[in-house]
């Protein structure tokens, strides 16, 4: 059964409460009340809530304490989707092997069962999952309950092999060439808007989900420019809002590029056209044989992986490869890293972060280079 009381303390002579549970241990406590009436008037609500089991206290378990902060910082967040599906993913991991009170997770223990879980996924998941805890137990924190931060020091293992950086994009510029010339000769919008699509992706170093959400509105071809605002969610193809205030930008774009974008559009027209049918949502990348009017990632990748394959290239990348491949290009040909991270809608520290071995890669041989000097 917990208890609460008032007390003095301090020069000051200023009240606080404490609540602690059977054993003596501390559950809750606030300071700092000019007059007894005006702690009682905070702490007794708190009180209450713990004597119902309702409110966060060191006693409830972990997965009580993520459902409360997923509840109350996360679901209502405006989040995607697919975003709070994954909340809800960590959740399920939390719930099946960290069903431990609060007041008994120690960092030894947090190890061992993330080791557990590390068994089935991969080391992203892991730290992803953490940072959601550790944010969860600074709500605690922040309403005064003493909880240890078991999540400091832990370290990520996983059986999931993961991709190398260097699996994540195209090496070599004859690849790459390669690869536009067979999508470029390819294209034919009656058959597929895919070859479009991937070539866009290639050339504009755009995210995927951008580049479906790309209306005609938002192509300038005078100016050579593309205007990104929002992005379609990969999983429900619903536009959402960008990922980041960097997201929204413009985009620049080649000559061949631009010629790509006008054939595509004039090849749809007629078709929409014959067939009777709208372009409702305008989309840049609408086909008539798609159940929501543009292609999902799974067909994509099917498609870029059968290209690949055919040219015998590696590594086989995905589509998210194809932004990699670009910001490569980008960094190896020197564009300063400023308007790359414009471009690929990036801050330049998360560019850094991200690119960060291509970047000691240029870094070295601007090294030999200014030593031969």
């Amino acid at each position: 059964m917990a208890t609460i009381r008032y007390r003095q303390r301090g020069v000051k002579k200023l009240w606080h409460y404490e609540i602690r549970d059977e054993s003596g241990k501390s559950l809750a406590y606030q300071g700092g009340f000019k007059t007894k009436r005006m702690a009682q008037l905070t702490g007794s609500p708190i009180f209450q809530e713990i004597q119902k089991g309702t409110t966060l206290n060191s006693e409830m378990n972990l997965p009580q304490l993520y459902k409360q902060w997923y509840e109350l910082k996360i679901e209502k967040s405006g989040r995607s989707k697919a975003t709070l599906q994954k909340y809800l993913q960590y959740e399920q991991k939390i719930v099946e092997y960290l069903d431990f009170p609060l007041n008994v997770i120690t960092p030894m223990l947090y190890q061992k069962q993330l080791n557990i879980i590390g068994k089935n996924v991969n080391r992203g998941f892991l730290s992803l999952m953490t940072n959601a805890v550790k944010k969860a137990i600074q709500m605690a924190k922040a309403d005064k309950i003493f909880v240890e931060d078991f999540t400091i020091g832990v370290e990520y293992f996983s059986d999931k092999t993961e991709k190398s950086s260097s699996e994540k994009y195209l090496h070599k510029y004859s690849d790459i060439t390669l690869v536009l010339e067979t999508l470029r000769s390819e294209m034919d919008y009656k058959q597929s808007v895919v070859r479009y699509y991937l070539y866009l992706l290639f050339t504009t170093g755009m995210r995927p989900g951008e580049l479906l959400a790309l209306t005609w509105n938002h192509v300038d071809f005078e100016k050579q420019l593309l205007f990104t605002d929002n992005r379609v969610n990969s999983s429900t193809l619903e536009v959402v809002a960008p990922k980041t205030k960097d997201s929204i930008r413009y985009v620049p774009i080649n000559n061949e590029s631009i010629m790509v974008l006008k054939e595509l559009e004039k090849e749809q027209r007629i078709t929409n056209n014959e067939l009777g049918i709208k372009n409702v949502h305008n989309y840049v990348f609408q086909h008539y044989g798609l159940k929501k009017d543009i292609p999902t990632n799974a067909s994509c990748n099917k498609i870029l992986r059968k290209v690949l394959n055919r040219l015998e290239i590696k590594p086989v990348i995905t589509i998210y490869g194809a932004r990699h491949t670009r910001a490569t290009f980008l960094i190896t040909e020197g564009v300063p890293l400023d308007v790359i991270a414009k471009v690929l809608g990036h801050s330049v520290e998360e560019l850094t972060r991200t690119y960060r071995h291509l970047l000691s890669e240029t870094r070295d041989r601007g090294f030999e280079m200014i030593k031969n000097l």
